[in-house]
């Protein structure tokens, strides 16, 4: 299973990350780009896509989730999940039936492109994600490609600016009460990549890698995340 999970889609859109994005994907050149995170027009944000990528060399497909998607994700060489909403991206795409047409391509070796919300799906569940559930969905399992969940846009508080206040860190901690697989905080302009189930970070920016039970620590590009180079 490879997976390369983003942070965020930057300004110029996926400027900072798309030679990241071809090397991953290796030999593949046709790409779904899977829009249904967007609260927006989803054909405009497929047509940024394409735009973008299309300097590296990468056709991009949309998968519109109500539009024939189960076909578009048969016939594609690799799959890009992008960001907006998390909620609305996992509750259509249990209504298109497309968590387990994602997941079974997945598995069978087709690269997986996370942005954002993209990036929250490819956990066991969504329930890190920083978005409000303005869809009320109500059954959290997301694609469970990565045994961590991803917390993007991680910005870690400053105490003398948020003094006595509620932090990604508090809600994070209060995840591992109940959870116990680790959380990964990825900045702006940072990426975790997995091959052969093995997570390393890439980009300009840190992941903060948070444990049940243990101090969180900062991991840079190059540093292993998964497993740990010095675990049993």
């Amino acid at each position: 299973m490879r997976a390369l999970l983003i942070s965020n889609s930057g300004r110029p859109f996926l400027e900072h990350c798309r030679e990241a994005i071809v090397d991953f994907v290796g030999p593949a050149r046709r790409v779904g780009f899977v829009t249904a995170a967007s609260l927006n027009n989803e054909k405009d944000y497929y047509e940024r896509a394409r735009e973008a990528l299309a300097p590296v060399g990468l056709t991009v497909e949309h998968v519109h989730w109500n539009h024939d998607p189960l076909a578009v994700v048969e016939r594609v060489e690799a799959i890009f999940v992008g960001g907006g909403n998390t909620y609305a991206l996992l509750k259509r795409l249990q209504r298109a039936k497309l968590v387990d047409a994602i997941r079974d391509r997945m598995l069978a070796g087709t690269p997986y492109v996370g942005s954002s919300a993209g990036s929250n799906l490819a956990g066991p569940t969504i329930l890190t994600t920083n978005d409000w559930n303005v869809v009320a969905l109500d059954r959290f399992d997301a694609l469970g490609l990565v045994p961590f969940n991803v917390n993007p846009h991680y910005l870690e508080a400053d105490p003398a600016m948020a003094a006595h206040s509620e932090t990604r860190d508090d809600r994070i901690r209060e995840y591992h009460v109940v959870n116990p697989n680790p959380v990964f905080g990825i900045e702006e302009g940072t990426w975790i990549r997995v091959e052969d189930g093995v997570a390393t970070v890439g980009g300009r920016g840190r992941v903060k890698d948070f444990r049940r039970g243990a101090p969180p620590r900062w991991h840079h590009a190059g540093d292993q995340l998964f497993p740990e180079p010095n675990g049993p």
